[in-house]
């Protein structure tokens, strides 16, 4: 269930109404009058939700899915448990997506005309600068100090200790305490997501957090998305360079480094103190285990075990990477002599 301190939730509806309003349709023994009052991930769900399943990769977790309603295709609605209800979606992610619009429509707008909410806690010793922005139920906690023109998004919570830099946008997050935060950094914007249809490209709703944990420390200029249904996470410890982009549900492990430039695909999880060099690219849904180290520049398409040392694009063991290296220089050192 998305976090109510960020998101509001619309009132429920029943499958009948779902299937109308979304296109899809019951398959044969549904039950059409069943109230769903929220939407959920297969693992997280209780009774009265409903989840989606594209891909029989996943028949398994649904089988075990307390869920009480699920998207999914006419192929796969045969492997539907017996007390799951069943839409049927030509494209389950795209109904899915619609249905999570029409439990949550929108998110709280900031009011302009308070800079500061009335009901915005504000702690002992907290220093604001001119221009700063508190939304409606934020939490400030001792001891912080906020930048000039920074935004705090409704809901938020900040730390104690903690020091937000001029120019940062905070929204849909929980921050830890002594954490510090460069200039412009930008934290819980839209993860980057959508479904290619006939139509065009529909938005998925993004309805997670951004949690970033005790004594991390952000660089000028980075994002972090939130999640699209669970969280992004920053672990206690870590140290995040300038200009780097964190996609939506990835996960950081404590005392992680990561230097300026890094981009990280959504859903990719980083273990305890992970390093990734200068201007690395990790493709979507890796996982990268404890103590493994990525060198500068690198393309990441494969999962990297603890404690493992790859360079380059495709990136590969390191030693590996300098004897083909060494290998090519050898081949094209010029011949001496006629």
């Amino acid at each position: 269930m998305p976090d109510p301190r960020f998101y509001r939730r619309e009132v429920p509806r029943t499958l009948a109404d779902l299937a109308a309003m979304t296109g899809t349709r019951p398959a044969p023994g549904a039950d059409a009058g069943l109230v769903i009052s929220d939407i959920a991930q297969l693992d997280t769900a209780a009774g009265g939700d409903i989840v989606y399943v594209g891909d029989k990769k996943f028949i398994s977790a649904w089988r075990a899915s307390a869920c009480s309603a699920c998207i999914t295709s006419e192929a796969l609605a045969r492997e539907a448990p017996a007390t799951c209800s069943v839409l049927i979606a030509d494209d389950p992610r795209a109904a899915f997506a619609a249905i999570a619009s029409i439990f949550y429509p929108m998110s709280e707008a900031l009011d302009g005309a308070t800079p500061i909410a009335p009901d915005a806690v504000i702690g002992k010793e907290v220093r604001l600068a001119s221009g700063v922005v508190i939304g409606a139920r934020a939490r400030i906690a001792d001891h912080v100090t906020i930048g000039a023109n920074a935004v705090i998004g409704p809901g938020v919570e900040i730390g104690a200790g903690s020091m937000i830099g001029a120019n940062v946008s905070i929204y849909y997050a929980l921050i830890g305490a002594r954490v510090i935060l460069h200039p412009g950094v930008r934290i819980g914007q839209d993860g980057f997501g959508f479904v290619p249809t006939s139509k065009g490209l529909i938005k998925v709703p993004q309805l997670g957090r951004v949690v970033i944990e005790d004594d991390v420390e952000i660089g000028a200029n980075t994002t972090v998305d939130r999640g699209t249904a669970s969280d992004t996470v920053i672990g206690a410890g870590t140290k995040i360079d300038n200009l780097v982009q964190i996609g939506h549900n990835v996960v950081i492990g404590r005392n992680c480094i990561i230097v300026a430039q890094v981009g990280i695909s959504g859903s990719c999880k980083l273990g305890n103190g992970v390093v990734l060099g200068g201007q690395v690219g990790l493709a979507d849904h890796l996982e990268l285990a404890d103590g493994a180290q990525v060198g500068a520049q690198s393309g990441l398409t494969r999962n990297v075990g603890a404690g493992e040392v790859v360079l380059g694009s495709p990136a590969r063991p390191v030693r590996q990477f300098w004897r083909e290296v060494a290998a090519l220089s050898r081949l094209t050192k010029p011949k001496k002599g006629p």
